[in-house]
């Protein structure tokens, strides 16, 4: 919405550049939006991939949700890369604040306090659990998935390295 529509012709005219190879490819007329963490309502964060600073992301413009941040690696850029006319320049600002939500699937023991002990690990770490949801469980072990709020990728790791370390845990990863 921020684009002149001569900016927007022009960057569909042929030979303008092509956005569809590996990524969006910046061409002289095209700003880059640097994402600080204060944009939320204008920017939408994909709750398929769950992009957090730090992640390699891309923009994809979308009706009714505007421009929508996802990782490279989320399995709907391979979709994507089919309208590249529809992908926005979108990186991380060196200084970015607040907190970004992130899904962790845990395989843990199937016993008493299990949760207990992982939701405790993750609030140590300074990190605040939105949901929590059981996937499967059996009679020796149960897997859950945690959305939490995480500052960038360190952060990130930081819960995963905590969580590991839990006698409960046999195996954390990002979803």
């Amino acid at each position: 919405g921020k684009r002149r529509p001569g900016h927007v012709a022009k960057s569909l005219q042929p030979g303008r550049g092509s956005w569809l190879a590996v990524g969006p490819v910046q061409t002289a007329h095209q700003e880059e939006i640097k994402i600080n963490g204060s944009e939320r309502g204008v920017l939408t964060f994909s709750t398929c991939c769950y992009p957090i600073p730090g992640d390699d992301i891309m923009g994809f413009l979308t009706a009714g949700k505007g421009v929508v941040v996802h990782r490279m690696d989320c399995p709907n850029v391979n979709e994507y890369k089919k309208r590249p006319e529809r992908w926005v320049p979108i990186t991380w600002d060196r200084r970015v604040e607040g907190d970004f939500r992130v899904e962790l699937r845990f395989e843990t023991e199937n016993k008493p306090g299990a949760l207990a002990k992982v939701a405790a690990a993750v609030a140590e770490c300074n990190s605040n659990i939105d949901s929590v949801n059981y996937k499967e469980r059996d009679a020796r072990i149960s897997v859950m998935v945690f959305c939490i709020e995480v500052k960038n990728r360190k952060h990130l790791a930081d819960i995963i390295r905590r969580t590991r370390r839990l006698s409960v845990v046999y195996s954390v990863e990002r979803v």
